[in-house]
């Protein structure tokens, strides 16, 4: 079957799954990756596809994280109003008057509480700290307590729309967006006969809040090289430096680190040039911020490298992606794995 990749982002953009909470969106993504490959999970709930060839003694780590950011519960005061906390690393210049949902009952729905101008210190540009936030879930302290507990999570309320010029919008674009990019990937190279890699897919969890799923997944599978699919910064208006350069629709962003393989990147940049596939450069002089930053030391280490998605307005209810950088970062990764990588004799 051939899958539209629109639809793939959208299926996996409209479920739940917050850092440590992920299972929502690992069953929809093992829907998928059925079709393609050998699908298991471990006790921390990653999700691994094992495809390509299986007999291959050169194994290639393909890792997307899958978990989304959110807002765990701390408190619930006499009034029935909710204290949160945040799960992942949230704008939390965005959060006021944002609508979210209870992830084990996206039913339950809340606001978070905003104050007006008119009722404050006359400071009403000022960003409003997590210990001011609270959500209205417009009932009773005993009607709150009923249906929410301490330690439940909500997520932001959106749903993905499609906008102008091949773009989407939507919440946890990171990293659905990357999960998409490998199970289409798994759908290309499931036709490749003669592949030289065995491959693994792992769609690690608790990304966002401490690299887990990578770090026990990269030292389970063990693998000779690995490729972390991520989002990293598009330019949009204010932007200065290196990411004033970085466009959508402008093709996958090849990482360039002092963390990563150098090999592989150089091997990335070179099949993109011989397969007409759009690609941008990103220098990073350090850590990447991704799950290869883990994956690369497991056990003895990792050739590692970093493929990403530009977007906009990361961590917000309303980022912002292209569908082609998306389809041609797929491309990429498996042209990479078809021609046996930078290292094949």
């Amino acid at each position: 079957m051939y899958m539209k990749i629109k639809d793939l982002i959208f299926e996996l953009c409209s479920v739940c799954g917050v850092s440590g909470s992920e299972e929502p969106a690992v069953n929809l993504a093992k829907k998928y990756l059925d079709s393609y490959a050998e699908v298991k999970t471990d006790c921390n709930g990653n999700l691994y596809a094992f495809a390509g060839n299986l007999q291959s003694d050169k194994t290639i780590l393909l890792d997307a994280h899958i978990d989304r950011i959110g807002l765990m519960v701390t408190d619930i005061n006499k009034d029935g109003f909710v204290k949160v906390d945040k799960c992942g690393g949230i704008d939390i210049r965005t959060l006021q008057d944002t609508e979210v949902v209870l992830q084990s009952n996206p039913e339950i729905t809340g606001v978070i509480c905003c104050m007006p101008p008119h009722l404050s210190d006359g400071k009403e540009d000022k960003i409003v700290p997590l210990s001011k936030t609270w959500v209205d879930f417009g009932m009773s302290y005993d009607e709150a307590a009923s249906l929410i507990s301490i330690g439940d999570l909500f997520t932001f309320k959106s749903k993905p729309r499609m906008l102008l010029n091949d773009r989407i919008c939507s919440v946890c674009l990171d990293n659905r967006c990357g999960v998409a990019a490998l199970i289409k990937c798994a759908e290309i190279i499931s036709q490749c006969k003669n592949l030289k890699y065995r491959v693994v897919i792992l769609l690690s969890v608790q990304e966002e809040t401490f690299e887990t799923g990578a770090k026990t997944g990269a030292f389970f599978v063990s693998p000779d090289e690995a490729i972390a699919v991520d989002v990293s910064f598009a330019s949009q208006p204010d932007i200065s430096g290196q990411y004033s350069q970085i466009a959508l629709s402008k093709g996958p962003m090849i990482c360039l680190s002092s963390v990563l393989n150098r090999q592989m990147s150089d091997k990335l940049t070179e099949l993109a040039k011989e397969n007409g596939i759009p690609y941008q450069l990103e220098p990073i002089s350090g850590l990447t911020g991704t799950d290869a930053d883990s994956i690369s030391t497991a056990k003895c280490g990792v050739k590692s490298s970093v493929v990403s998605i530009p977007q906009r307005n990361m961590h917000t209810p309303n980022e912002v992606i292209s569908i082609s950088d998306v389809e041609n970062t797929a491309k990429l990764i498996a042209e990479y794995i078809k021609c046996g990588g930078a290292f094949d004799d």
